[in-house]
């Protein structure tokens, strides 16, 4: 069970703590021998603590003050809390929150404490994106960025060689109100990002001074729903300090890879499975036995073991009632919670398995950059090009069936890459020399890069554009030089403010491969179409449809290769989900690169993961199988090594085998399914 442990119900008054309703919950937890999370909730100052400092409210770019309030998901009001920069409120919490700890830290039920409810910088008050939505501009914020520059800049001539300016001193530091100039928005946002990391810290550090028995965490809400921009949250930075981690809508492929990733192996929980979510205008729909699979199995196949759902009886207060339970509103039993008992039974049978097993994987590295994303959203007062590219690359990777895995830009280091064989880079616009070392030396070592265009054109140095692009001497590396490149949509010179947010696509051409009928391969771009110069013994892998100028290149760098495209093809994956591009891209990875995943799908719209771990010397595997699309698919499954059966968990679907003509090809290490649109279905291997 999870409990609520808000500042302003046990602080009513100042140097008063209540504790007693979470204490009796806690009581009748143990009588029933459950397990607590106890979840802190910081972001409801009380009421006595924003008349005695008015001065702690967040103020945003445009100058509103954030007025304590009452929110559909916090009732209570005092939303959205003080600014991180208050050292009063920092004090404030810290005792609110060892106050908590000596109350309930030797209660039998407690299991691990949760120190912040999806992190965000103003609880979802200023979370749609636009430069006036940024907070905080107080007097406090502003005096601490300027120590923070002084922090990481040390003197102020790399301080305005950084941000092209002609300061004197740290506190005349303006921070950024709009679409200007790239480096000061990314330190700005750079800034608060740090300001919730440390906030976290800094209660970690809390706990553990009082109680060094249970585990913290936090369960953050994935990008692209939050960003560094408005919401400040890095997934990568707020994993470190934790014991574990997790997340809200960890239910998806994407939000689960990232997670994971994110985690950099430590146990993951689910916090909030969102299989019911609605408000009192919009009711939520039945849930049957395939969804509920989808939102424990899609995870569970990626190696994330820990699943609590939001929540166990319906709301009944505020605009998020009646939705969000397992339950009828009277707490009687509903039949998706019949369900939910009935997996749970079939999951914890295999804990033992589940704990040991893990997928293998394959390799390959995708770029999760929080700069670049931060310099997109200042290039576009938009992060569609950021966000589609790299959930694009994402998909394009999941729906061939390999393992995706995320490298932060921070983590980019010789030891790092050598555990990849590959590298994908989406939309790179903004890169930093130290990072562009670390790849060359890999790829001319035998990494293999793939780039969309544009490398390196913003360079984090000064800020400026590239002479030439790709950036920081990688036009030797891809054998390519970008010599003009197009945007769908041209400014129009009479108003030069122009936002770029194009769902146009570009045809190409694949040159090296043909498809099953021997027709040429066609895929899509989008938003930009690279002009570029060659070096000789480059490959042209694929070319635009329109004029045959190349759109896809492979070159040899060392004992490496680089592949350049000319185009954003991810995001327009993203946003339509051509199948020729897919099958450009298998073709590129597979009979190009030499890459193929551990274990192989062919036809139809079937993602299958392996998990393994050896016992006694015996070698076991659980095969997991799903149709991520919407009409039912057959398929096959190339396993890693021939078995003598295959037992499925669940007797529905379980005639996705030895049925209509499909067969389990035991000896050829092969299995042949067939399942309805969104099923899942579990075989233990043997």
């Amino acid at each position: 069970m999870k409990y609520w442990v808000l500042w302003r119900a046990s602080v009513p008054e100042q140097n008063t703590f209540m504790f007693d309703d979470i204490i009796e919950l806690m009581d009748l937890a143990g009588k029933y021998k459950l397990k607590v999370v106890l979840n802190v909730i910081f972001d409801v100052a009380p009421a006595w603590f924003y008349k005695q400092y008015p001065d702690s409210k967040m103020i945003t770019a445009n100058g509103t003050v954030l007025e304590p309030r009452a929110l559909s998901y916090r009732q209570i009001g005092g939303a959205p809390g003080p600014c991180y920069h208050h050292e009063p409120a920092q004090i404030e919490k810290d005792r609110f929150l060892a106050a908590a700890v000596l109350a309930l830290k030797d209660h039998p039920a407690l299991w691990v404490w949760d120190l912040w409810n999806e992190p965000e910088l103003t609880t979802g008050i200023q979370r749609t994106l636009s430069f006036d939505n940024q907070v905080c501009y107080c007097d406090h914020s502003q005096r601490a960025f300027g120590e923070w520059l002084e922090s990481k800049y040390v003197t102020m001539e790399a301080f305005n060689e950084k941000w092209q300016r002609s300061y004197m001193n740290w506190m005349e530091a303006e921070p950024p109100r709009g679409q200007a100039v790239f480096n000061d928005l990314v330190d700005w946002r750079l800034f608060m990002s740090d300001a919730l990391t440390d906030d976290l810290k800094r209660r970690v550090a809390v706990v553990k001074t009082y109680d060094r028995t249970h585990p913290v965490m936090v369960h953050t809400v994935p990008a692209p729903i939050f960003n560094l921009i408005t919401a400040g949250s890095d997934d990568f930075k707020l994993a470190e300090p934790c014991d574990l981690f997790g997340n809200s809508l960890g239910s998806s492929a994407w939000s689960a890879d990232l997670l994971i990733s994110a985690a950099k192996g430590k146990k993951i929980i689910n916090s909030e499975i969102h299989a019911l979510p609605g408000h009192t205008a919009m009711k939520p729909k039945k849930l049957d036995f395939r969804e509920l699979k989808q939102h424990i199995l899609i995870p569970l196949a990626r190696g994330i073991t820990g699943f609590l759902f939001w929540q166990y009886r319906p709301e009944v207060l505020g605009h998020e009632a009646p939705a969000w339970g397992s339950t009828y509103l009277d707490g009687s039993e509903t039949p998706w919670l019949k369900d939910m008992a009935e997996l749970n039974r079939i999951i914890q049978a295999k804990q033992e398995m589940l704990e040991h097993a893990a997928r293998p994987s394959d390799g390959i590295a995708v770029l999760f950059s929080s700069e670049n994303q931060i310099a997109n959203f200042s290039v576009y007062a938009h992060l569609d090009t950021y966000n589609d590219s790299v959930q694009g690359t994402h998909k394009l990777l999941h729906d061939l069936n390999y393992k995706v895995e995320f490298i932060h830009d921070k983590d980019v280091t010789k030891e790092t890459l050598s555990r990849y064989r590959c590298l994908w880079m989406p939309y790179p616009l903004y890169l930093n020399a130290r990072m562009c070392s670390v790849i060359r030396e890999w790829v001319n070592g035998g990494g293999i890069l793939i780039s969309e265009c544009s490398f390196g054109a913003l360079q984090a140095e000064n800020g400026s554009h590239s002479y030439q692009v790709p950036g920081y001497g990688f036009d030797e590396v891809f054998g390519i030089r970008e010599r003009w490149i197009h945007s769908l949509e041209n400014l129009d010179h009479s108003y030069h403010n122009v936002t770029i947010q194009s769902k146009k696509t570009i045809p190409l051409v694949y040159r090296v491969g043909v498809d099953k009928d021997d027709s040429p391969i066609t895929g899509d771009g989008s938003y930009y179409k690279s002009e570029i110069d060659l070096q000789e013994g480059v490959k042209v892998l694929a070319e635009y449809a329109e004029d045959h100028s190349p759109a896809m290149t492979a070159s040899r760098f060392g004992k490496g290769k680089a592949v350049w495209i000319g185009t954003l093809l991810a995001a327009a994956y993203w946003q339509n989900g051509n199948p020729g591009t897919l099958q450009m891209i298998r073709s590129l990875l597979v009979e190009e690169l030499g890459l193929r995943p551990y274990i192989g799908v062919q036809g139809g719209s079937i993602r299958a993961d392996v998990s393994e771990w050896e016992q006694d010397g015996v070698q076991h595997r659980l095969l997991f199988v799903h149709n991520w699309g919407h009409e039912a698919a057959e398929g096959s499954v190339i396993l890693p090594a021939a078995c003598k059966q295959a037992v499925p968990w669940f007797e529905e679907g379980a005639n996705a085998i030895q049925s209509d003509g499909l067969s389990l090809n035991l000896s050829q290490a092969r299995l042949d399914v067939r399942l309805e649109a969104g099923d899942i279905q579990v075989y233990q291997l043997e």
